[in-house]
Formats: structure tokens, sequence, C-alpha cells
């Protein structure tokens, strides 16, 4: 049954009346019905507006005068004596047109079209596009409908991007990322847990993935004791390049040339000798007064620093690293908790990964049949203006840059979108943009997502916490979404348990 008729329309905008009394939502999807064809203009709230018939200007305000002065001495009015000259108007933007394939708008309905709710078979066209990563279900204004709604393995390496304000809901559709991709074993995800919510839940006592009952595709490594089976959590010293430490410090040219020096005299092992000899000796083996006392003391001190932490170890066996990247090259979500670390360690360990794990799949390029059979690597970073504020040197901008062509992807995972830089986020393809009070971060998703979203600022501001839009070039319009709670989602998946069939067995590495 229809609910409205359209009144006026440019290619850009359709223009509806509704009964009074009629419900509707901004954020609504409804359905104009072209009266001479079958085709279906697919179309999306953007505003509501009062209206009457009446040829008094501002008619509504005088009666709403009336009204009040009614009120003042108890006298109850008559709403139905005028019901029939009120009405809403809808404002909608046209998302596409229905037929035998959905394709933009280039064309308007006719006079007078009907509008109708949607039902289940007006996004049949959808399946296609919204891939096998599912995270919720269609949603239509506050209806939720039974369609899952996903993002396509393609997305990965084109990079993904998270971002909120604090308590609407990205650290729960994180876990709905990672329990999708365990149940499908199909892509690598990595994610760096500064704050310790992913394993079991965390302080708010939530579930965690390891309450997923997949322990065939999780693996975890961490710097703390968990309660379950995991793996302690170390860097060799020999696998840190420079490059990893001018993520952490900002060196002058001089004490750039002198690491540079170092790794050239000492080889992989660099890092320890410069920790463990003196000034004197380090300045000698570099070149007698080549550089000053004062430059390789700099150095050192940043060194012994790093040194004292738990995270590094001088024994490069180990190391946490290949069995990371080996662990998400099968398929596997790989959780790295550095809840109980400083700041520092937090971001050497981001660093260190992201870099081994774009290089190895760069080597790997170079051999098509090992190349085609890996799967594309997610690296997700909670607070992730933390390490992409800067672009220049940055091992995150250069996988920002040419991640899709080695299949590796970033996730950035943010409450600040305005905090990264603008040549990272601009890399950033698929977006989850969820309630954002702040009109700067509004601002700066609208310009870098690959759909124009300009014309949704009332339908952002007004998401509720679990709910979002998916701005992807891999589907035709910016998807509305409720996302699973991840609890409610566990105890359902878990009815589901009893005619699964079992999972296949992680290959035995000799760690969780």
């Amino acid at each position: 049954m229809h609910i409205g008729r359209v009144v006026g329309n440019s290619v850009m905008e359709t223009r509806f009346r509704m009964n009074f009394g009629e419900p509707l939502q901004v954020g609504e999807m409804l359905v104009v019905e072209n009266e001479t064809s079958t085709e279906r203009y697919l179309i999306r709230v953007m505003d509501i507006q009062h209206g009457a018939d009446s040829e008094q200007k501002d008619w509504m305000v005088t009666y709403a005068g009336q009204v009040l002065r009614g009120d003042a001495v108890a006298l109850e009015h008559d709403l139905e004596r005028v019901r029939q000259q009120l009405f809403c108007a809808g404002l909608a933007i046209p998302l596409g047109c229905i037929g035998a394939n959905f394709r933009k708008t280039k064309t308007i309905p006719n006079h007078f079209s009907r509008v109708r709710r949607t039902d289940i078979t007006d996004y049949e066209f959808l399946k296609e596009s919204l891939g096998d990563i599912q995270v919720g279900n269609l949603r239509s204004g506050d209806q939720v409908l039974d369609f899952p709604v996903g993002i396509t393995g393609q997305a990965i390496p084109h990079h993904i991007g998270i971002f909120a304000t604090t308590g609407m809901g990205k650290s729960n559709l994180m876990k709905n990322l990672a329990l999708s991709c365990m149940q499908l074993r199909k892509y690598g995800f990595l994610i760096l847990d500064p704050h310790g919510e992913y394993y079991d839940g965390g302080e708010a006592k939530k579930r965690g993935l390891r309450h997923a009952g997949r322990p065939d595709a999780l693996v975890v490594f961490s710097s703390r004791k968990l309660d379950g089976p995991y793996n302690s959590l170390y860097l060799a010293a020999s696998e840190i390049e420079i490059s990893d430490l001018q993520n952490l410090y900002e060196f002058s040219e001089p004490q750039k040339e002198c690491m540079q020096s170092a790794q050239y005299r000492y080889g992989d092992n660099w890092l320890v000798e410069l920790n463990d000899r003196s000034v004197g000796t380090i300045g000698k083996d570099l070149g007698e007064n080549k550089y000053h006392e004062g430059t390789i003391n700099v150095i050192k001190r940043r060194l012994e620093n790093l040194f004292r932490l738990n995270l590094i170890t001088r024994d490069p066996k180990l190391s946490v690293t290949s069995n990371i990247i080996d662990s998400l090259h099968s398929g596997q979500v790989v959780l790295v908790d550095t809840s109980n670390m400083y700041e520092t360690e937090e971001l050497l360990i981001s660093t260190v990964l992201s870099r081994a794990i774009f290089e190895r799949n760069k080597e790997l390029y170079g051999d098509k049949e090992k190349f085609d059979k890996l799967p594309p690597v997610l690296i997700a970073m909670e607070e992730a203006q933390r390490v992409l504020t800067e672009a220049k040197g940055s091992i995150f901008a250069q996988i920002a840059r040419e991640g899709r062509k080695f299949k590796t992807g970033l996730c950035a995972v943010s409450q600040q979108p305005k905090l990264i830089d603008s040549e990272i986020i601009s890399q950033f393809n698929t977006l989850f943009i969820l309630g954002l009070a702040d009109r700067r971060d509004r601002d700066i998703l609208q310009n870098s997502a690959k759909q124009d979203i300009s014309q949704l600022e009332n339908e952002i501001q007004m998401l509720m916490p679990g709910e979002a839009l998916i701005a992807s070039p891999f589907t035709p319009f910016a998807v509305p979404v409720k996302i699973h709670l991840y609890e409610e989602y566990l105890a359902k998946e878990a009815g589901k348990g009893a005619g699964r069939p079992a999972p296949r067995p992680a290959p035995d590495r000799g760690f969780y």
C-alpha cells in the first residue's frame, strides 16, 4: 500500500506528500513506483517538513496562536476539524533505479507517482555487492530488516576506516568483523589492542573473541597474563629498523647518519652493539671524530630506554613476527594485546609488525603461484590517529599507497579522523561511519569518502549506538546498517552450532 505521492522532483531530489499522521524517519528508504513502467526508484529520506493546505500565508503559525490562546484558558482544541488540511512532506535523494539492473537515476518519475515502503525483495540487487564479511542487518530508518549486510573481501587491500565518537559501537563492530573472518578463514586479520577489550571483553565483562568458540581461527599474543591460551609477546632487536625508531622519536640528520653508519658497521646486530658499547668505542668504530659524542649519547639514551622494556629480546628465536605472519597467511585472526604496555612499546609493535607483513607480502609478489594463494591481510589499529598523523616516510603511508598491490590493507579505528594525515585518509576506500559529534570529523569523512555522502549530514548526526553507514566503492550507495550486538549474535550462532560441520584444525606450528 502506498503512503504518499510525488509532488515535485529534480533528478537529484524527490519531494513527496504523505497523509497526516503517517510515520516517516530521516534515513528511511522508500520506493517510488513509476506507473508507466515496471521500473522503481529507490529514494532515501533526508528531511521531513510540516505542511498545510491553505491559501493564507503562515496559516499554521496563525492556527497555533489560536490554540495557544485556548490553552491559556484551558480550552480543548479540535484537531479533527483541521486534520484534512495537514500533511507531512518528505525530502529525499534518489539512490537509483531498480529494474533488470540497478543503475544511477538519470530521469524522474511521473507526476504524483506512488511512494511506498520497501520490502526485502526491493534489495535483492544489493546481495552481490555486500560481500561475505557480515557485520549486521540492513536498516531503513529505525527499522531493521532480515537482510545481512557486510563488506567484500576485495575491500581489505583498499583500506577500511571505522570512525565514531566514544560509546557509539566501534569495538562492537570490530568484534563482529573479527568473528566473521574467524568463521570464513579466508582473510588474515591482525588486531592491535591497546585497551585489552577484545580477548575477554575487558573491564565491562562483555564477551570477547575467546568466547567465539573458534580456537582454530584465533591466535593470541600478549604481554600480560591472560585467562586462556596465548603466546608471550617479544620482538627481536635484530628486526628493528631505523625507520621503526623514527616512528617513535625525532632524530636530527647527524643522528640518522650515525645510525646508518652503525647499521653498516655492525650488521643485523647494530642495535645491540650501539646499546652495549661505550660512546668512545662507538666513535672509534664509526670513524674518529666523525660523529660528536653528544650525537651518540642521544641515540644510546633512547636505545637504553627501549632495552629496559620487556618487549625487546636479544634472541631472534623468541620473536613472534614470523609466527604472526604465518597465522595471517593461513587465514586466521591474530590478536596482539598490548594493554599493559607503555605507548612507546605499542607504537613499536604496530610499526615493526606492519612493516614485516607488508615486506613479506611484497617479497611473495614475485612468486605468482604463491602470491595468488595468499589471503588478503588487514591490519587494524585502535587509536589510529597516534600512528597516522604524518605521512612522510611512514610505513603506514607506504602501505596506504601500495598495499592494494600486495594484498595488505590498513583498518584505522578512531574517534578523531581530523587528526589522521589527509594523504593517508584519502586512501581509505571503505568507511564505517557511526555517530560522530564533531562537525570537522564529519566534514573530513565527507571529503574523503569515495561516494557522495554530503547530503547525509542529518542522518549521520542522528545515528544511534550500533547504527552505521558503510560508504564504499564496492556498493552502489552508502548502505545503512544495524551492527549485530556481539553478545547476542554469539548466542544466536551458538544455537546454529549443532548443524555446523567441525572446524578444520589449525596448522601445528608449536604455538597457540
